[in-house]
């Protein structure tokens, strides 16, 4: 197979960049796994830059306002995606400029709310703690969900949580999650199934347990690159 041409490296990441924006580190790696030649691939990246095609500050002010509008993340989880995205230091450390905690408590306030809409008919104490969980998982400072579920309006009789009861209560279900996932992922592998297959029925396992999706995602992102490389 001949070199890949500058020409064709572009169109290449063109199209990779029809379906959504990105990152220059994921366009960088997104070439090299499509085996063009470092030399082209700077090439791409200058005329890109020049075609303000790609810009790792509007990315990120993209991003972070796409969050405020829908997803509703926490600052903790916003950092771990954008780090896997390869976001520069530089341009991470400006998050606390760019996503303040006024505006994050809002997020965190907005979810909280969402949350007990699914939750009527539950105690007091489930409530509480199911948002706990939600929020946590979501990314959010633990001082703020305290901060947040001290002050929702629940609807029967007020039933007081500790911030230890709570941190105990996912600490649980946390360990319960980790032994489940060990097991399915020793049923599958002898089963002989590998890559993404194996991640498909790890998780369709652990939904039948009734996990939420959030947390198994989280557990599968934080073994993914492993579990691929089987």
């Amino acid at each position: 197979m001949g070199e890949i041409s500058r020409e064709k490296a572009m169109d290449l990441a063109v199209k990779y960049l029809s379906f959504k924006s990105r990152t220059s580190s994921e366009m960088v790696g997104y070439l090299k796994k499509k085996n063009v030649p470092d030399t082209i691939i700077a090439e791409v990246m200058q005329k890109l830059d020049e075609y303000h095609y790609i810009d790792d500050a509007v990315y990120l002010k993209n991003y972070l306002e796409n969050n405020r509008q829908l997803n509703y993340y926490g600052s903790r989880r916003l950092l771990q995606d954008l780090k896997k995205r390869g976001l520069g230091d530089d341009l991470l450390l400006s998050l606390v400029d760019l996503f303040p905690r006024e505006v994050e408590m809002h997020c965190c306030e907005m979810v909280a709310k969402k949350s007990l809409v699914l939750l009527k008919g539950q105690t007091p104490f489930q409530q509480k703690k199911k948002v706990y969980e939600k929020l946590g998982r979501m990314g959010y400072p633990t001082e703020m969900v305290l901060e947040v579920i001290k002050n929702l309006e629940l609807t029967d009789e007020f039933m007081e949580l500790s911030a230890d009861d709570l941190v105990r209560e996912e600490k649980k279900q946390q360990e319960k999650l980790d032994r489940d996932f060990q097991k399915y992922l020793r049923t599958q592998r002898q089963k002989g199934l590998a890559g993404k297959v194996l991640i498909y029925q790890i998780k369709k396992s652990l939904m039948g347990r009734g996990y939420p999706y959030e947390l198994i995602n989280e557990k599968i992102e934080a073994m993914e690159e492993e579990l691929l490389d089987e």
